[in-house]
């Protein structure tokens, strides 16, 4: 999650409808709408679209639920398909852009080029079209964060989840490779990661054929330049191994927390990418292994003849300069079978408040060019972990189990699925795993199985899905307007996913929540009644009956079941309102 920084009186103004320059926390199937046409004021122009106003329409048959994405081409939304009886992503094309016909190529583009691959890293498309005039790209809902919010929520990744990352985005890239497409547009933003850390590489809005000599009007304006590889910039045959080029700078910013070549305009990247000489990333940070500094060198050579050949080759040279230990963690990960979808009657945004933040850009920054961050021993990156394993029972007995376990779910998944052949298979051809997202926050959808006659003295291995949701503990007193997720819609001030509150508030001025993700981890949102401004703060601390949310410059937030005071990073008190109605856990 973003923090909004307060004004003065310690609340932010309403958002921008227009969003611009938004690099928020993406959705899907696309679920980072943004487009990279880069501009001087880091916004895009054109949006004719206001913000979520088609939010609780029908569009055709789908019923836009919820705003989970905007960009420059247009807007994605969670939406019900009446048809199919599922939730969706549903991107729709901005409708003045759909009067351009370069756009509607490009949306179009997306759509076939994504539709064609499949490869279990790129997000299946279910559908596209027109529908009252306006395009639209049906695609697989699914939770995560994207890899631009994780590096900045967390800092650099170790070397074996970093690789996994690029091991899993390389698969996909080879696919497309395969296809006679180049993607054009890889990076952080473009990456989206599972809580169980499952990659997806998306937005193929840019992608282009090696036979396609068609739109080339926006070949020097589109993707980020940061990570835009030298034959990018001039008329030199473009291939496969662009693609490498900008998977190595994402490899190089997991590992370091910086691109490559930082600069302070446009035409200072361009001459970097030409001609500066390759960082090392041990030279950056030193707990990186030296290893790492030839297997980036090549993947970022300025003569893609100097390159690895493929996207594969490339990951599999990363995965040789990890030690033994970290190579058996990094198969751990990029192995792990795809996720399930979103269960219907469960559908979830991927935002942990439930809509895009706002992150500056990427690449560039007014002033002079930021020197390399300082080299702090990182705080090892944490992740879900692997499911816990039984090893007492022998191992022909497992395996009877486990086969027994797996002719019972595909019984059951043909028994129940039959009427619905558009959804895609719950496991994986030739396995017996069922594709279960592990997620702190998020609900896992049910493995759909029939029953199964087990001998009783055989217990089958445990497993870290949860098929049951233990309900939260009940809250202590009433606020109207409000129930176990906080305000009602269309209130910012509400819990996301299904994510409980443990504190609800309505004073004279302000409607408050504070909203628990996990054991311990808690956000705030605060909306101001009088005209909508809003505050999202991550981690409040619980203080007695209350909580305390520090936001950027050391603004608190301090709740008590009688009141909300407001103090000022220097500690002047900036308001103290009254609670009419207060309940919490």
């Amino acid at each position: 999650m973003t923090k909004r920084t307060p004004s003065v009186d310690g609340w932010t103004k309403p958002r921008d409808t227009t969003d611009r320059g938004s690099d928020g926390q993406r959705i899907f199937g696309d679920p980072r709408v943004r487009r990279c046409v880069y501009r001087a004021d880091s916004g895009f122009e054109g949006m004719g679209m206001a913000a979520g106003t088609r939010v609780g329409s029908q569009f055709g048959h789908y019923h836009l639920r919820a705003l989970l994405g905007r960009g420059g081409m247009g807007e994605v939304y969670e939406a019900y398909d009446t048809t199919k009886d599922r939730t969706v992503a549903l991107k729709i094309l901005d409708v003045d852009l759909a009067k351009d016909p370069t756009y509607q190529q490009r949306f179009r583009r997306e759509s076939h080029a994504a539709a064609r691959l499949q490869e279990p890293h790129v997000i299946p498309i279910h559908d596209w079209g027109e529908i009252d005039g306006v395009l639209y790209i049906d695609m697989r809902l699914v939770v995560g964060q994207d890899l631009r919010a994780l590096l900045r929520s967390r800092g650099p990744m170790g070397p074996a989840h970093a690789v996994a990352v690029v091991d899993q985005i390389a698969a996909a890239l080879d696919a497309a490779h395969a296809d006679g497409l180049i993607h054009r547009d890889v990076k952080p933003e473009n990456i989206l990661v599972t809580a169980g850390e499952f990659a997806y590489l998306v937005d193929f809005g840019i992608a282009h054929s090696s036979s396609d000599l068609r739109l080339t009007t926006l070949g020097s304006a589109v993707g980020s330049y940061a990570y835009m590889a030298p034959e990018r910039f001039d008329n030199a045959p473009v291939d496969a191994r662009a693609d490498v080029y900008s998977l190595a700078c994402v490899l190089y910013e997991c590992l370091t927390g910086s691109i490559p070549f930082p600069s302070n305009s446009i035409s200072s990247a361009i001459r970097a990418h030409l001609t500066t000489p390759v960082p090392s990333p041990s030279s950056i940070r030193p707990d990186v292994p030296a290893t790492f500094d030839e297997v980036i060198a090549r993947g970022l050579a300025k003569d893609p003849r100097d390159r690895y050949r493929t996207a594969g080759d490339f990951a599999a040279a990363a995965r040789s300069a990890l030690t033994a230990r970290e190579r058996k963690t990094e198969t751990d990960i990029a192995t792990r079978p795809e996720p399930s979808q979103v269960p219907r009657s469960e559908p979830t945004r991927v935002d942990d408040r439930g809509r895009p933040p706002v992150y500056p850009p990427t690449a560039f920054h007014s002033g002079p060019a930021a020197p390399p961050p300082p080299y702090y021993p990182p705080t090892p990156y944490t992740a879900p972990p692997p499911a816990r394993r039984s090893v007492a029972l022998p191992v022909t007995v497992t395996v009877l189990v486990i086969a027994l376990l797996a002719l019972a779910g595909v019984v059951g998944w043909l028994v129940l699925d039959q009427n619905n052949p558009d959804d895609p298979p719950v496991t994986a051809a030739g396995s017996s795993q069922v594709r279960t997202p592990v997620t702190e926050d998020v609900p896992v959808a049910t493995t759909r199985a029939a029953p199964a006659t087990v001998p009783p003295a055989v217990t089958p291995p445990r497993t870290t899905a949860r098929t049951t949701t233990a309900p939260p503990p009940p809250i202590v007193g009433e606020v109207s307007g409000a129930d176990r997720q906080g305000f009602l819609p269309p209130s910012d001030a509400r819990c996301n996913y299904t994510n409980p509150a443990v504190f609800i508030g309505r004073t004279t001025k302000s409607l408050v929540v504070v909203c628990e993700t996990g054991v311990g981890r808690y956000y705030y949102q605060g909306v101001r009644i009088s005209d909508g401004a809003a505050i999202s703060v991550d981690d409040p601390s619980p203080s007695g009956s209350g909580f305390v949310a520090t936001g950027d410059g050391g603004t608190e937030y301090r709740l008590t079941p009688t009141t909300l005071t407001i103090v000022g990073g220097d500690g002047k008190v900036l308001a103290t309102e009254p609670m009419i109605e207060s309940a919490y856990r």
